[in-house]
């Protein structure tokens, strides 16, 4: 058996030590000249809720699902926000596979029947205001995801949000003329300020399809954003400032600062061009105006979520 030498076994053993001290002192360093990350020390952009168990890490192997919602509520305080919860006009379930390094968006109407025959959109509203779980809970017999995040975005801090990060680049597939949203856009490359990024996400009178056509652009935003992100935070340094920024604006529940710096960090590494954007199928055959899965629905959800990713469809 080969015995390595004395300084090789040192070597082996300084490496590691010295990098995760050059990372320290990067953090520390970054966080010295940002500040603390302190929970929600802002306007509360996102509300970050952890449901599962699960916890992520920084190998992480194995699918999850988070939901993200977009609501109108002018308050993230129960108290305040009772008269005026928000329903949730942007709902849409995120299955990442880190092994494969992909993930879809599935894009749920807003008008989708859940459980009970209510619209998708109103299960936030319910006793008591903002309830997460209770979104989650109907998302998730909706869909068969078991979900372990639920980020929350108010609409209108959605715009402050949007502008401090320095806007979104995209790529819009058609014109946009819209009087109710503000949309006025051309076709082709944008670049979207905050007030610019709601009204495109808002936006439903362009288009024959109306909501659903609106539910997959906000898809393509978030696809987009995540585009802008990766280009403009390229090293170590910008993922903690990026985070940082982000942390002074979010309140969470259950997720811990390394959490979010793990989910960040993996989110500015996950190829954009491996992200999926996919309408759930629905039809008109609902109750009322509520739009029911399609026969279509069943495959595809099937496909989603046995490992977060859309293989045949």
């Amino acid at each position: 058996m080969r015995i390595r030498s004395r300084r090789a076994v040192v070597k082996l053993v300084i490496s590691p030590l010295l990098c995760g001290l050059l990372v320290a002192t990067l953090v520390s360093a970054a966080w010295l000249a940002i500040g603390s990350p302190r929970p929600a020390a802002g306007a509360v952009w996102f509300q970050v809720t952890k449901l599962g168990g699960a916890r992520y890490t920084g190998a992480p192997d194995q699918p999850f699902f988070a939901l993200i919602i977009g609501t109108g509520a002018r308050s993230d305080d129960p108290n305040e926000s009772r008269d005026d919860p928000g329903l949730a006009d942007a709902v849409h379930v995120i299955g990442v596979n880190p092994a494969l390094n992909a993930a879809t968006i599935l894009d749920i109407p807003r008008d989708t029947e859940g459980p009970g025959g209510q619209k998708i959109n109103s299960y936030i509203v319910n006793r008591p205001a903002n309830d997460l779980r209770g979104m989650a809970d109907a998302v998730s017999q909706v869909t068969g995801a078991p979900l372990t995040y639920v980020i929350r975005v108010n609409f209108p801090n959605f715009v402050e949000m949007v502008d401090e990060i320095g806007g979104i680049d995209i790529d819009i597939p058609t014109a946009m003329s819209d009087g109710f949203s503000g949309a006025e856009f051309a076709a082709g490359p944008n670049h979207l300020t905050g007030d610019q990024a709601l009204a495109f996400s808002r936006d439903r009178h362009s288009f024959n399809n109306g909501d659903l056509a609106r539910t997959s652009n906000q898809g393509l935003l978030i696809i987009s954003a995540l585009r802008t992100l990766q280009k403009h935070n390229a090293s170590a340094g910008d993922t903690v400032r990026l985070v940082a920024t982000v942390g002074r604006h979010t309140k969470l529940d259950g997720v811990s600062i390394p959490d979010l710096f793990h989910l960040g960090q993996y989110a500015l590494t996950l190829d954009a061009a491996n992200v999926k954007n996919v309408v759930l199928p629905v039809g008109n055959s609902g109750s009322g105006s509520n739009l029911a899965k399609t026969v279509d629905a069943a495959s595809l959800l099937a496909d989603f979520t046995d490992d977060g990713v859309l293989q045949t469809h």
